[in-house]
């Protein structure tokens, strides 16, 4: 195998301790990196991301006044930075559990829990150039593939996203013009998907409360069915389609009611369901979302069987997190 040439690989590098950037620096130095661009304040962080194409960002995730989470998942769905599929690992001095999962559900590649040896950052960074994990898009994850068993994805589910940072330290010019011209189709294909899964996630919450076969309506949480018609249709505008954006609106304005528990009714959740079907097919120039209908269903299913079983524990703030889980 040939050696990997990191030289003409571009680094953003974000810590708010001058300290550890010196030491981050130094390391990836070592490892082989020479352009790297430092930066200590999350203003800084966001206007290089805006204004340059990056190959890896090394991201320090433990200040509680910077959101590194929410800025990776907005890389990650085209929103920051040029290249949304930069190799991003994240460094914490914060060993708990719970935050390394959320900085792993977030989107990054990997976290590197500090304090660590410069041997340990090239095997790590080596591993996400060689076997970097395929893509997976739900309603609100765009990032690698970490699932397993019976919510592994699919192959046909799985993206393979361009690598920069690969074609530059093989130093394949080929590969690198190919990943380049890969990041446009790559973002609209995620896009597509995205929508699609923010389209499903509400005709499963509209389902949830009024499939009789399915067994009794669940709690509802409106704010959930809100933040998803707001994004299906940010993300919607975001793509340019305003005749989608249009009845997203619609769906919009119709998932403001349920914020009043007497509109929560059998016809106006058909009512949301049917709107965010209709959403989908003027996006996808009247593809059906229905298409789907058998994952829809076997979600529900699952979702009822899930719920049920964690009822004593579970509460209506539990159920967005549960609903994405399955999707």
């Amino acid at each position: 195998m040939a050696e990997l040439d990191f030289q003409r690989a571009s680094v953003l590098l974000f810590d708010p301790v001058h300290v550890n950037i010196r030491t981050t620096r130094y390391a990836l130095n070592e490892i082989g990196f020479k352009s790297i661009e430092a930066c200590s304040t999350i203003e800084e962080f966001q206007r290089h991301l805006r204004e340059n194409s990056w190959d890896l960002i090394v991201a320090e995730c433990s200040p509680a006044k910077a959101d590194i989470f929410m800025l990776v998942r907005m890389i990650r769905r085209g929103e920051a930075t040029p290249n949304p599929y930069a190799v991003i690992a994240l460094t914490s001095w914060t060993r708990d559990g719970g935050h390394v999962r959320k900085a792993i559900e977030s989107g990054a590649d990997d976290v590197i829990v500090r304090p660590f040896s410069t041997q340990f950052a090239e095997d790590r960074i080596k591993t996400m150039v060689r076997d970097r994990k395929a893509f997976v898009v739900t309603s609100d994850y765009v990032g690698p593939d970490r699932r397993s068993g019976d919510r592994a994805a699919t192959d046909d589910q799985r993206v393979e996203v361009p690598n920069t940072l690969r074609a530059k330290a093989d130093g394949d010019e080929n590969a690198l013009q190919d990943a380049y011209q890969g990041i446009r189709e790559t973002k609209k294909t995620i896009e597509a998907e995205r929508i699609r899964r923010l389209a499903m996630r509400i005709v499963i919450s509209a389902e949830l409360q009024f499939d009789a076969k399915a067994g009794p309506p669940q709690e509802f949480d409106p704010a959930d069915l809100m933040k998803s018609a707001r994004e299906l249709r940010d993300q919607l505008d975001q793509a340019g389609r305003m005749e989608a954006v249009q009845v997203a609106e619609a769906l919009l304005d119709h998932a403001r009611g349920f914020r009043n528990p007497d509109e929560r009714t059998v016809k106006n959740f058909r009512l949301a369901k049917d709107l965010a079907i209709g959403v989908y097919a003027a996006f996808a120039n009247g593809e059906s979302i229905e298409k789907a209908e058998d994952e829809i269903a076997k979600t529900v299913k699952a979702l009822r069987k899930r719920l049920l079983s964690e009822a004593p524990k579970s509460s209506a703030q539990d159920l967005p997190a549960l609903k994405a889980a399955s999707m």
